[in-house]
């Protein structure tokens, strides 16, 4: 998966993917056993064969999708803006079907049902809202940027200063910092600068010349 990596919280999207999945299995199933009655009815309904056959091509659309997302995730690959794509779409189908039962209730049919196709819209718009809390959560992390270690003359080997450009080798040695541990110098140049301070400080005061 390109740029940061995106934490996908297990527990949240395998019980959404098992309760969508039932759900689209029964309605299927349910729509199979209605077609099944249309078409071995005497007077066939051709249109209404056709919506039946359409909703239920659509439905197996939507539940491939969360298959699909389901082989990404166990991949380790479902990117953030695909799965966004795919909620947005899975989504709004099931918004324009909640909708149409609600303009034919309000024109006077029968309202048995309505409950099921809002849970299953709203199974939908939860995950929905997951994708793009994470999608947003990836775009941010993006644009912050991968941090390079700054040029630093002293380091050999250091990073170069411009793309392209050779590595810096120094020939400057590193300073040492601290004084040496305790038995590291020689005794002759201890001897030889203890002499020097001695002589320093033996010589008598010159005296001030007047003008």
């Amino acid at each position: 998966m390109a740029g940061q990596p995106v934490i996908w919280k297990k527990r949240i999207l395998i019980p959404f993917w098992v309760i969508r999945i039932i759900l689209m299995v029964f309605i299927i199933f349910a729509y199979a056993v209605a077609l099944r009655v249309l078409t071995e009815a005497d007077d066939k309904n051709v249109p209404v064969i056709g919506v039946t056959v359409v909703f239920m091509l659509l439905v197996v659309a939507v539940l491939l999708m969360d298959v699909l997302s389901i082989i990404l995730f166990a991949r380790d690959a479902l990117n953030p803006k695909t799965f966004l794509i795919m909620n947005v779409l899975q989504t709004t189908f099931w918004a324009a079907v909640l909708a149409i039962d609600l303009v034919a209730i309000a024109r006077g049919a029968d309202s048995y049902g309505i409950w099921f196709q809002v849970i299953v819209f709203v199974s939908f718009l939860l995950l929905l809202i997951y994708a793009s809390i994470n999608c947003h959560k990836s775009r941010k992390a993006a644009k912050r940027g991968v941090y390079a270690p700054a040029h630093n003359p002293l380091n050999p080997g250091s990073a170069p200063l411009y793309p392209g450009a050779a590595p810096y080798h120094s020939n400057i040695p590193a300073p040492a910092y601290g004084a040496p541990p305790h038995g590291d110098a020689s005794p002759q140049l201890h001897q030889q600068h203890h002499g020097e301070a001695a002589d320093y400080y033996a010589q008598p005061a010159k005296p001030a010349q007047m003008v």
